[in-house]
């Protein structure tokens, strides 16, 4: 019963995150509407799963592949040196 108490946490941080993501949007004139209808919406919702889900400690196997690509890629370090 723990492992669907985690999914069930993990379910309800992913819907708050999405609707204060969506918020936050819209309040600086962005159609939460549009957005969400997006594909590219779809996958960022996978992705913000898949980090709740390695926070809990659920197998998820994007989390995984998302990693495996990271480090292939050194996309922490990319990401740094474009940023500063």
């Amino acid at each position: 019963m723990a492992h669907f108490d985690k999914h069930s946490t993990s379910i309800k941080a992913l819907v708050d995150v999405s609707e204060a993501m969506l918020n936050a949007m819209e309040q600086h004139g962005i159609d939460p509407e549009t957005v969400a209808d997006r594909s590219e919406f779809t996958v960022l919702i996978h992705f913000l799963k898949s980090i709740i889900d390695g926070e809990l400690n659920i197998p998820n196997e994007l989390t995984e592949r998302i990693r495996d690509v990271a480090f292939q890629f050194d996309l922490d370090q990319k990401i740094d040196k474009k940023l500063n």
